[in-house]
């Protein structure tokens, strides 16, 4: 792109683009992306940075412990190996205080990206009492107990019983630990 009143073609800035060569103004990235001195195009934001801004020259890493998806204009939601302790909070007040809401994983819990304390995964052979608890107690009896697999299983399978079956149980089991048998 070339500047006013220059001879020679002047490089975008960061932040900015022309999209087509001998452009006379570069254009501002959107939020969400970014792009290098003399660039043609924005680039989005790769998962766990993002760009708030308009014209932004870098992504910038989101704070610890959260995490975003790509082309992200901020971080939402708590990063693998963390869960989300309250799903009702502002999205802006996670992002001021995230180690108040995002949470470390709890032993025997599995927390992909964006668990919340509701989705939090159950290894096989493992049971929890509710989906607010994050008490989670290995079976006795291994084979009655079903878990809940990973955060993104629990997204479409969660813990609630069916088919004559308890919270985390297999059919046939209820109760804690899944000891007991369904009549």
């Amino acid at each position: 792109a070339c500047s006013t009143g220059s001879i020679e073609p002047t490089p975008c800035f960061p932040g900015t683009f022309a999209a087509q060569k001998g452009q006379s103004e570069c254009e501002s990235c959107l939020a969400g992306t970014s792009s290098d001195r003399g660039s043609v195009a924005c680039d989005e934001c790769e998962a766990g940075r993002y760009a708030a801004n308009a014209g932004q020259g870098l992504c910038v890493p989101c704070p610890y412990p959260l995490s975003s998806v790509n082309g992200s204009v901020t971080c939402s939601f708590c990063m693998e190996g963390h869960y989300l302790q309250d799903t009702s909070a502002d999205p802006d007040d996670i992002f001021k205080s995230p180690t108040e809401y995002c949470k470390p994983c709890p032993p025997d819990a599995i927390c992909a990206t964006n668990t919340t304390l509701e989705t939090l995964g159950i290894p096989r052979n493992h049971w929890r009492a509710s989906l607010l608890t994050t008490e989670i107690h290995e079976c006795d009896a291994s084979d009655h107990c079903s878990g809940s697999g990973s955060a993104a299983d629990n997204s479409r399978r969660r813990l609630a019983g069916s088919g004559g079956a308890g919270p985390g149980c297999h059919a046939g089991h209820t109760g804690p630990l899944c000891e007991w048998c369904v009549s």
